[in-house]
């Protein structure tokens, strides 16, 4: 009797680890293929800088729900940063073969930072050419016991603004 019981306590335990494993190369996958798809956009441009909006879709291809965390969004030219959105303490369902987009995350860059690291940008925006900007979109998944910060960066085609400002 004392031997059924050794041998099932075993296999119990040898199930546990098995499924928790399981789960966890699961979670694995499902954080490499989260795929983010940014779009960014003049907003508005005046004398204290440039307004340009990003709209993030984060999207989940795999069979596992997940929970993040609302995106933080960081512009960057040339590797340098010449802006970033607020951050939200804020989280949001993903469901699993589902979307999430956010939509008119505005990024304020100052004048003064569009005369000196950005300029090439200011002169793109003032000519109607093509401008590549990078998108470094970070969030945190949260797996209940754990949480994994994940970033994603891409470099994107700005997009001229729909109302001509």
């Amino acid at each position: 009797m004392v031997n059924i019981k050794k041998i099932l306590l075993g296999l119990g335990i040898g199930g546990g680890l098995a499924a928790g494993g399981t789960y966890l190369w699961r979670l694995r996958k499902t954080s490499v293929n989260l795929e983010i798809v940014p779009t960014v956009m003049v907003h508005k441009i005046d004398l204290q800088g440039l307004i340009l909006r990003v709209d993030v879709q984060l999207k989940n291809p795999s069979s596992t729900s997940l929970k993040l965390k609302f995106p933080f969004v960081k512009l960057l030219i040339k590797g340098s940063s010449i802006g970033s959105s607020q951050a939200v303490n804020r989280d949001i369902a993903l469901p699993s073969y589902g979307e999430a987009k956010f939509e008119a995350i505005m990024i304020r860059i100052p004048m003064l930072s569009l005369l000196s690291s950005a300029k090439g940008l200011l002169q793109a925006i003032q000519q109607g050419a093509a401008f590549k900007i990078g998108v470094m979109t970070m969030t945190t998944i949260d797996l209940g016991w754990k949480t994994v910060p994940y970033e994603n960066l891409d470099e994107v085609q700005l997009i001229a603004s729909k109302n001509g400002s």
